[in-house]
């Protein structure tokens, strides 16, 4: 696993961007045996952050950002996740918080590792493998990496921007500053 002392992972782009462990694709279509469902209503998701929170909850890593610092409350917290995740594979447009700030709270409670965010992601990447399989199961692990990408980006004080290198030389006669 890498971590903050360097090392640099390949991002599903490609490019190297970040360190956070790079999401492999498992294959056309998701899981191989293709024997599970995709993701394809509220009752889907629901199980799927259902499920996810319940391991995260008993991980020795993260389980104690939920249960010792923020003292989530898994029953009321469900169906903002379900939005959240509704809102980002079907544009459901039910999520109306600001995911950044909360983080940001959290991170000032305790701050959160490349590790932490690390995990998270094989977390949820293992569970969506463990129940569905498809375009969707797909979308919500990529999603989840771009997510946690950025968000471990700003609470780290860089910017959300995997690409955030990327910058345009000084036309003839300005200098940097004038030009951005």
């Amino acid at each position: 696993m890498d971590t903050d002392t360097g090392g640099t992972a390949h991002l599903n782009s490609g490019r190297t961007a970040s360190s956070l462990q790079a999401y492999q694709p498992s294959g056309p279509g998701g899981q191989e045996t293709g024997a599970l469902a995709d993701i394809a209503n509220r009752g889907d998701i629901l199980n799927l952050v259902n499920t996810f929170y319940t391991r995260a909850f008993a991980d020795s890593l993260i389980g104690p950002i939920f249960t010792e610092v923020v003292h989530m409350d898994l029953v009321r917290h469900m169906p903002i996740m379900a939005d959240f995740w509704q809102t980002v594979l079907f544009k459901a447009g039910l999520y109306h918080r600001n995911a950044l700030k909360i983080h940001f709270d959290i991170h000032a409670l305790e701050p959160l590792t490349l590790d932490h965010f690390n995990r998270w992601l094989q977390l949820w990447t293992n569970t969506v493998d463990a129940l569905f399989s498809g375009e969707k199961a797909e979308m919500a692990k990529v999603q989840a990496h771009l997510i946690a990408g950025s968000l471990h980006r700003r609470v780290t004080g860089r910017p959300a921007s995997q690409y955030s290198t990327i910058s345009m030389r000084p036309q003839e006669g300005q200098t940097s500053r004038e030009n951005g």
